[in-house]
């Protein structure tokens, strides 16, 4: 209702039909018409507005961009431990576990957030020694493989995968198939082609792990195989010329140089090698 309509209302002759009634105000009307037009220019404002100190807000904002900024150092600061060619390493985990990693293989992990999960990336060749604790899980291209505390082996390279188990028991996933199997001691698993497990049982385990003492054992191994083991022992480059079908079944020793083992697993199979400089050879 608007100021006029109001002040038609209150001064319309009409309103002397009411009876009068004795309020006993002190203020007359004239003043009490101003009032009323006052309040109605100036309404009473609800409730009131708090604003925050801009240097506040700026230190708020400094202080979440920290936390996040320090969390995220945190969980993904990586440390990567290299086995090159021709070497081996073993390597200290937090918890006091220890993997040793044959010749051309890495390991990588997140150490301050090992504690919250114990989970390591493998590729290549490891011996692992897990204490006992929360799950520990290794990652590799074509599998996962998830322990309590246990031993066991694991081989992971291009397109070969596998896992044996020593003590414990030891879970291996594989990615193709979304399939797992559960390995107690002395129990070899390995992903197929088409990604399927291929469960073994009664392996020879002490042969699978040969390499720690710088023995290689072979049974019906593709050549191409074998000589890639023997680059990555001596640190050397082997141009193959021969039949990739070839298949080898023997051992060698570090002990032996590398022509010594070139020349042993050659003449089994018929072939022949010359070295074009001290770490390259081809093979006929």
């Amino acid at each position: 209702m608007t100021k006029a309509l109001i002040k038609e209302f209150i001064e319309n002759e009409n309103m002397g039909q009411f009876p009068e009634i004795d309020l006993n105000y002190t203020v007359s009307k004239e003043e009490a018409w101003n009032n009323l037009m006052t309040r109605m220019d100036n309404p009473i404002k609800s409730g009131r507005k708090i604003s925050m100190n801009p240097v506040f807000r700026l230190a708020l904002a400094a202080s979440f961009l920290l936390l996040v900024g320090v969390t995220s150092f945190f969980r993904f600061y990586t440390k990567t431990f290299v086995s090159k060619a021709g070497e081996h390493l073993t390597c200290a985990l937090p918890d006091d576990s220890y993997v040793e990693l044959n010749a051309g293989s890495s390991l990588l992990y997140h150490p301050f957030w090992f504690n919250v999960s114990r989970t390591v990336d493998l590729q290549g060749e490891a011996f692992f020694q897990v204490t006992h604790g929360n799950q520990f899980k290794v990652h590799s291209d074509l599998g996962e493989t998830t322990v309590l505390g246990t031993s066991f082996n694991i081989f992971s390279r291009e397109n070969d995968y596998n896992v044996t188990c020593f003590t414990g028991k030891v879970q291996v996933l594989s990615f193709a198939k979304n399939e797992s199997v559960l390995l107690y001691p002395n129990e070899q698993v390995y992903i197929g082609k088409e990604g399927s497990l291929h469960l073994i049982h009664e392996v020879k385990s002490p042969a699978v792990i040969s390499w720690r003492d710088n023995n290689f054992f072979f049974t019906g191994a593709s050549v191409t195989s074998v000589l890639q083991e023997i680059e990555r022992q001596y640190n050397i480059k082997i141009q193959f010329k021969g039949n990739p079908g070839l298949t080898y079944t023997g051992n060698f020793s570090k002990t032996l140089s590398e022509k010594e083992v070139l020349d042993l697993v050659c003449t089994s199979l018929g072939l022949t090698f010359e070295s074009s400089s001290k770490t390259e050879f081809r093979i006929n």
